[in-house]
């Protein structure tokens, strides 16, 4: 795992591999309008800059709905949509480097989402937006390189859900997209149009689980998981389908890894690795958590106390929101994580012993009661259960022990002072 500092907040993260190239590049762009191209060195395991540039405009109004940059799947460009009413272009020539940006003038003003369609000869991109009239639609362009300028694309839709607000692109062989609603799921393409209504609600992130696009992970703002389905014959889409999975954090990204393990990314609660299984549980949930990644932001609130009176403040902190707000304490110190345990009551003294000089671990953990002393062993199952060391004395309160040169131990009694040879066994 490498971390790398990036001076800026990202606001466009994503990945593509331009021709002829063996590994996929990174493309960053920041909320300040700078954008880099990084390349990851396997030789020196380092990342590499390719590229990178400013693409900021010294007139223009900053979109409200935020910064879109979007990457062709045939690498011919990046589409980056930062001031109402403009579209920059940034293309790619034959060896895979970044040319000259342009703008292209673009009529929609209030744009929702944009993305790139696969299968088209040209580069051609579907727009959702609203009019002044709060009626909602998507439209297509074609991007003319040479003549910077939009061509009028092969379809539109008009009059869509009015809470329409996310596109997701079908790859081949289907191709066409999905509209995303609050009370609705459209295919939309341009010999095809399916809808379903579905409960209502805002769909925050969505991840595609199969290479031909045929089924997507969405998650909403509640933190529900739903798979949705198209539903096709060869390349004739015929209906939509949508299925209730089970309850994660409130999904900002959703990465399917294989094998129905599934990333969950919140930015308003932990992360969590999930598991999608055949069977539900007693629930009726298809969602087994595996693990959860710790995140305290946001953080809305936080005080400073000492809550066990020793001097030492802690934080704690208002973090998280929605479903996934709670109370955090944050300490410093060092940090405990339990391995195993064992119930065991009256001890009066615990040391760790080395089976030899030269093992780099501790094999053994002497515990010492008031009129006895066990020992405790790592088994092959990494599990601790008891066991014996030859000349051992464990019949009386062992006061304390040690490791000692050559192979031995030390064990101090209240009458006595006893070297053991762990190899030998004789004290």
């Amino acid at each position: 795992m490498l971390d790398v500092p990036i001076y800026g907040r990202i606001a466009t993260l994503e990945l593509f591999r331009p021709h002829g190239e063996a590994q996929d590049f990174l493309f960053i762009a920041t909320e300040r309008y700078k954008f880099c191209v990084l390349q990851w060195d396997a030789e020196t395991s380092e990342l590499i800059t390719r590229s990178m540039g400013d693409v900021s405009d010294r007139i223009g109004r900053p979109t409200d709905n935020g910064q879109i940059g979007i990457i062709d799947p045939d690498c011919r460009l990046i589409g980056l949509h930062l001031y109402d009413g403009l579209f920059k272009v940034i293309p790619f020539d034959n060896k895979g480097q970044l040319k000259e940006a342009f703008n292209i003038r673009l009529e929609e003003l209030q744009v929702l989402d944009i993305k790139f369609l696969y299968g088209c000869s040209k580069p051609t991109i579907v727009v959702l937006y609203q009019d002044n009239k709060d009626a909602r639609h998507v439209k297509t362009y074609e991007v003319a390189l040479k003549d910077k300028d939009f061509v009028e694309g092969p379809w539109s839709q008009n009059n869509l859900d009015n809470g329409a607000d996310l596109l997701i692109p079908v790859p081949p062989p289907l191709c066409g997209v999905i509209i995303i609603g609050e009370e609705t799921i459209v295919y939309c393409s341009a010999n095809a149009f399916k809808a379903i209504p579905i409960r209502p609600s805002i769909t925050r992130a969505y991840g595609r689980v199969d290479a031909d696009g045929s089924r997507y992970l969405l998650g909403d703002h509640a933190g529900l998981l739903h798979l949705l389905v198209i539903t096709h014959e060869k390349e004739k889409v015929t209906g939509l389908k949508i299925e209730l999975l089970g309850e994660t954090s409130i999904a900002s990204t959703i990465s399917y890894l294989d094998n129905a393990f599934v990333y969950i990314g919140s930015s308003y609660g932990d992360s969590q690795l999930v598991k999608l299984n055949i069977q539900p549980d007693p629930k009726g949930s298809y969602v087994e958590v595996l693990e959860r990644y710790v995140n305290l932001g946001p953080i809305v609130d936080f005080c400073v106390v000492d809550l066990e009176r020793q001097g030492q403040g802690q934080v704690v902190t208002c973090s998280g929101a929605y479903k996934d707000g709670s109370l955090r304490i944050v300490r410093n110190g060092i940090g405990i994580n339990e391995q195993a345990s064992v119930e065991l009551q009256g001890i009066k003294g615990m040391w760790s012993l080395r089976s030899s000089t030269d093992d780099p671990f501790d094999t053994f953990l002497v515990v010492s009661f008031i009129s006895e002393t066990r020992i405790l062993a790592m088994n092959l199952e990494d599990e601790l259960e008891e066991t014996e060391i030859e000349g051992f004395c464990s019949q009386v309160q062992t006061l304390f022990c040690h490791d000692a040169v050559y192979n031995q131990l030390v064990q101090a009694l209240a009458l006595d002072l006893l070297f053991h040879c762990v190899m030998d066994g004789w004290e």
